[in-house]
């Protein structure tokens, strides 16, 4: 798996991407405790994202190959640009499969976590906010995964709204799947 990519990104450098603001790779430690994992993933997402790091850059080229907007970057934490109604939905997108090759890819258990967790805040943002659904998951299935991140404890509390609201959406949308 090393040797496979993601838009010209090996799954070590993804694996970078999303350990910004981390110190320990591990310290929730096999148990994965609730007190352990909100202060890192706080971290990750609160981090500015200024040019030339990594994860910058990363989504830079992700969007600049996808046609999307890249201006909505500069400056901003990863928690801002998953809670701003007008991040572009390729940026989304982008972060939608960072998330997703990672939370495969990750030994850390806590990193695995904090990288799927990722992976639905920008499956909810895009619900939430562009009223799209970015992958194959059925409304069901979305709803029950939302809810379940929603009541974790580590969860950040603006990360809870969005995956309420997106569950939310998705219970209205329920049995739409087929149609779409």
């Amino acid at each position: 798996m090393e040797n496979e990519s993601i838009h010209g990104l090996r799954l070590d450098q993804l694996a970078d991407v999303f350990s910004i603001g981390t110190d320990d790779p591990d310290p929730a430690g096999a148990d994965g405790h609730d007190e352990k994992m909100a202060g890192p993933l706080r971290e990750q997402l609160s981090c500015v994202l200024p040019k030339g790091s990594l994860l910058f850059d990363a989504l830079i080229m992700m969007m600049g190959r996808l046609g999307c907007d890249v201006r909505s970057l500069a400056g901003r934490s990863l928690l801002e640009v998953l809670l701003s109604p007008h991040t572009d939905i390729g940026l989304l997108q982008a972060i939608k499969d960072c998330g997703k090759r990672l939370s495969a890819g990750l030994d850390s258990r806590m990193e695995a976590a904090m990288a799927t967790t990722i992976y639905y805040a920008a499956l909810a943002s895009a619900l939430v906010h562009h009223q799209r659904k970015i992958t194959q998951y059925s409304y069901d299935a979305l709803d029950r995964s939302f809810t379940t991140f929603a009541a974790k404890k580590w969860i950040a509390p603006e990360l809870a709204t969005l995956f309420q609201r997106a569950g939310g959406i998705c219970r209205d949308k329920r049995g739409t799947d087929a149609s779409q």
